[in-house]
This record gives structure tokens, C-alpha cells and sequence, in this order.
């Protein structure tokens, strides 16, 4: 497959919806990003995003054991040389399209739990988060990016865009001060991952405040792309500067519609938030702020599925009055 670089401006998707997981909610999941014509879809991710990964992990290394959906270490490392982790749904959607006759069509974008992340959800010892946790630990950081790697390396082969989902890290890297690991393992760990991409699109979600030392951080390393939310966050426009991304070479990716409040944003109001980012340069993707997995509707899944879909539209028809107007 040809390398991707994104150029222009496209809308895409986090990944999860509020469905449980099956193939019948993935297939509807799917279908409705095609009908949408989202430019680049995740695949479906209708399953915890640690889980995801972490349960394979699981498998392969008889030092993590599982007990009521928590993960625990009982040795001192964490296995490395494992088969890549937590791609079934993405191999699924890849044969669904292929089966639907539209593969080489789609845009096809690949969610990969962040190692951090990942780190922040394996207990190692009694105590508070996140100091019980792996992520407390940057040797475990560093052996769940190894096995990463494989998963990078599977997905890189078959899809336009790669995004490693690290939401801890806005909670782990304060304004002033980093949580356990320096500036050099955040950056050095998105590089490693980055090269097992294998020249890919890849970039970044980090979802909530983006404090000023973090977006620092972002720019330094090789990433493509950086994922915010800037709906329900609107603060976090001051994180970079349109001459700092420019010199970095970075696409920044805007949540333009909120993935918590079920409330419906209008295509203007959706047009609004996206005119805010044009002196960012000519090449954006839009998307939701984050994924709707915890979006319900009096409590109902099925409503707040509906009313993801319903966002999406609107976000799509934003998009071309956007592109209308310039």
C-alpha cells in the first residue's frame, strides 16, 4: 500500500460506540461510517480499549492474571515476544470490506491502545493510582511498547492512518510536573512506535486538558498527527501555536463535537468550532472529541448510538459548508 500523507481537510472517527460488542453491531457500525462517508472510519471498538489489548496480553503471558476485569502482575517483567495484541476487530472490519467489495475503497484508520495506558490499568502492588500501577514504572512502560511493536507493525500493512490512543497521559503530565517519566520516555516511545508503523500516517489522541508541558512534549516527537478534544475543552486551542504545529510538521486533529453530552450540536454550531482552526494550516481532520462508548440517552445505549450517528451526519455537513466558505 501506498504511504498516506494526508493533505486537505477530512473528518474521521475515535473508534467506540455505546453497542455491545458482536458482528452484527460491528457490521451496523461499519455500514453506517460507509453511509456517512466519513473520509477515514476506525474500526468499530465496541469493547473496553485496555480490554482490548490487555486480554491478549493476558493469554500470552502467564504473569498477568485477570480477576473481576482488573489486570494484576505477579512477576517483574512484562512479556515481550508475544503475537501482535488486540487486533480482532480490526482484522474483522478488514474482511468484512473485503468481503462487501470495498476494502481497497476505504480509508480504513487503526486505534492502538498507547502503552501508558495500557500500563495504567495493570496492578503491580498495593497502594493509590497510579502509583500501584504499572505506569509508575517506566521499565513496563518500555516492555509493553515491545510488544506493541507487532500489533504497529500487522496494522501498518493494511490501513491509511494509525492513532495511539494515550488518554492518560493528560492526566499523568500535569501543567508543571510529569507523573514518573521524563520528557525523552514520552517522546522516545511514540518514536518507537512510530517507526514500527513502517512510514504510516500515524499520530496521536489524547483526550481532556492538554497542558502547555505535554503539547510541548507532542511537538518534539515524530508523530504525523495530534487528537484532541476541543468541543467540550475549548481551552485547548491554546496548546499549540499554527506556527508551532507548521514547524513541526504536525496535522492537527479537532474533536468538534462533543463524545459526552447526548445534546445535538447543529451543523452551524459545528461549522463555528471548525473556522476556529483555519489559520492551522490547510490540512485538518476533523472528529468527535473523543469516542462515544459512554454516551447514552436515559440510560439507553441504543439512543445514544443513535445519537452518535446523528453527530457524525451533522459533522460531515459542517464539514462542507467549511470547505463552502473558504
Amino acid at each position: 500500500m501506498t504511504v498516506l500523507k494526508v493533505s486537505g481537510v477530512h473528518t474521521s472517527t475515535i473508534g467506540s460506540f455505546p453497542l455491545e460488542d458482536s458482528p452484527a453491531n460491528r457490521r451496523r457500525c461499519i455500514d453506517d461510517l460507509l453511509e456517512i462517508d466519513i473520509d477515514f472510519p476506525t474500526y468499530p471498538q465496541l469493547v473496553d480499549m485496555c480490554k482490548q489489548f490487555l486480554d491478549d496480553l493476558a493469554m500470552q503471558d502467564q504473569k498477568i492474571v485477570t480477576r473481576n476485569g482488573r489486570y494484576r502482575l505477579i512477576g517483574k517483567e512484562i512479556k515481550t515476544d508475544v503475537s501482535p495484541l488486540g487486533l480482532d476487530p480490526f482484522l474483522w472490519t478488514l474482511q468484512y470490506l473485503e468481503d462487501k467489495g470495498v476494502k481497497d475503497k476505504v480509508k480504513l484508520k487503526a486505534a492502538i491502545t498507547g502503552p501508558f495506558t495500557l500500563a495504567s490499568r495493570i496492578e503491580i502492588k498495593k497502594g493509590s493510582f497510579p502509583y500501584n500501577t504499572a505506569v509508575s514504572n517506566m521499565d513496563l512502560v518500555k516492555q509493553l511498547t515491545a510488544a506493541l511493536v507487532k500489533s504497529c507493525q500487522k496494522v501498518s500493512k493494511e490501513t491509511s492512518i494509525i492513532s495511539i490512543d494515550e488518554p492518560i497521559l493528560g492526566v499523568i503530565v500535569g501543567a508543571r510536573t510529569t507523573f514518573r517519566c521524563r520528557e525523552e520516555d514520552i517522546i522516545d516511545t511514540y518514536n518507537a512506535l512510530k517507526k514500527a508503523c513502517e512510514g504510516k500516517f500515524v499520530g496521536t489522541h489524547i483526550c481532556g486538558r492538554i497542558p502547555p508541558n505535554l503539547a510541548d512534549t507532542l511537538l518534539k516527537t515524530e508523530l504525523d498527527f495530534l487528537s484532541h478534544e476541543f468541543h467540550d475543552t475549548p481551552v485547548n486551542i491554546n496548546a499549540y501555536t499554527s506556527n508551532k504545529l507548521e514547524e513541526s510538521g504536525k496535522v492537527l486533529s479537532v474533536g468538534c463535537v462533543s463524545s459526552k453530552n447526548p445534546r445535538l450540536e447543529g451543523t452551524e454550531e459545528i461549522t463555528k468550532v471548525m473556522e476556529k482552526f483555519r489559520q492551522y494550516g490547510d490540512d485538518l481532520i476533523f472528529t468527535p472529541d473523543c469516542g462515544f462508548k459512554n454516551l447514552t440517552v436515559d440510560g439507553s445505549k441504543e439512543k445514544g448510538y443513535e445519537i452518535s450517528i446523528r453527530k457524525l451526519k451533522n459533522m460531515v455537513e459542517a464539514l462542507k459548508r467549511f470547505k463552502a466558505r473558504e
